[in-house]
């Protein structure tokens, strides 16, 4: 009866661990940790994705018999780092395309112009809104969401659930692919910033060489058709984009959780 007992609480708790590491990854990616998605939505999707992994998940190994409040406060700590490794390099990837909307509708005089982003909740530049659906929508379309499952399957089988913390390499790994936010935001918004500097330039040597023209009259306008020209051209360019954010964040989940 004890070895039962032992059995049941065994497979409980495992799966409050897979349901960890799976909410805490569900917690961060767009549209499940959006403002648009009730909390109790992700949490049921979380729940029953767990009880599909569950028959595949590798055996724990741990001894019931002495478990203890430490051990079990390391084997949520645990399972909490897998899934923000995950669900962070997903997430940064969204993060720095709505940077560099936001630089975008900065240069062209958008800052004000700000609606509520229904993802986030948050007010932010219609450019930066822009770019965000348009690359959440190209993530589903290129299958980013089997590509999130899959790496949440292949993580139990690469840092199985266990008592353990991380290495140093782990968490440094962590925080060095973090800085890539703000060089995605600017290869977003490298096209658009770099013609509106030049095209300020050219309107201040002209207001220096003919000062009797109203040049802020002539510059608001031009700056406004020509950075919208230039982000089609930006948008012309976001599928091959994040392919490549997709596939690096794919090999950063692979290098990085061998490193636990």
């Amino acid at each position: 009866m004890n070895d039962l007992l032992n059995l049941a609480w065994k497979d409980i708790l495992t799966f409050l661990l897979v349901f960890t590491r799976i909410g805490i990854i569900f917690a961060l990616v767009p549209f499940f940790s959006g403002e648009i998605v009730p909390r109790k939505v992700t949490a049921i999707i979380a729940f029953f994705l767990a009880l599909v992994l569950l028959p595949i998940v590798p055996n724990p190994g741990i001894d019931m018999n002495n478990l203890n409040v430490l051990t079990l406060i390391v084997l949520l700590v645990h399972d909490l780092l897998i899934g923000l490794c995950i669900g962070l390099s997903v997430s940064l990837i969204f993060s720095g395309v709505q940077i560099g909307g936001e630089l975008i509708g900065f240069q062209m005089g958008f800052s004000m112009v700000n609606v509520v982003d229904p993802m986030t909740g948050v007010d932010a530049p219609i450019t930066s809104n822009l770019l965000y659906i348009a690359a959440f929508l190209l993530f589903l379309c290129l299958g980013g969401h089997h590509m999130l499952i899959k790496a949440l399957v292949d993580s139990f089988s690469v840092i199985p659930i266990k008592a353990e913390l991380p290495q140093q390499a782990f968490l440094s790994a962590i925080i060095t692919y973090a800085a890539e936010i703000f060089v995605i935001g600017i290869k977003v918004a490298a096209p658009v910033i770099g013609v509106l500097i030049l095209i300020n330039v050219a309107f201040a040597i002209t207001a220096r060489a003919v000062p009797q023209m109203n040049v802020f009259l002539m510059a608001f306008p031009l700056t406004i058709s020509v950075g919208l020209l230039f982000l089609i051209i930006v948008m012309k360019f976001m599928p091959g984009f994040i392919s490549s954010a997709m596939n690096g964040c794919t090999a950063f989940i692979k290098a990085t959780l061998p490193l636990y």
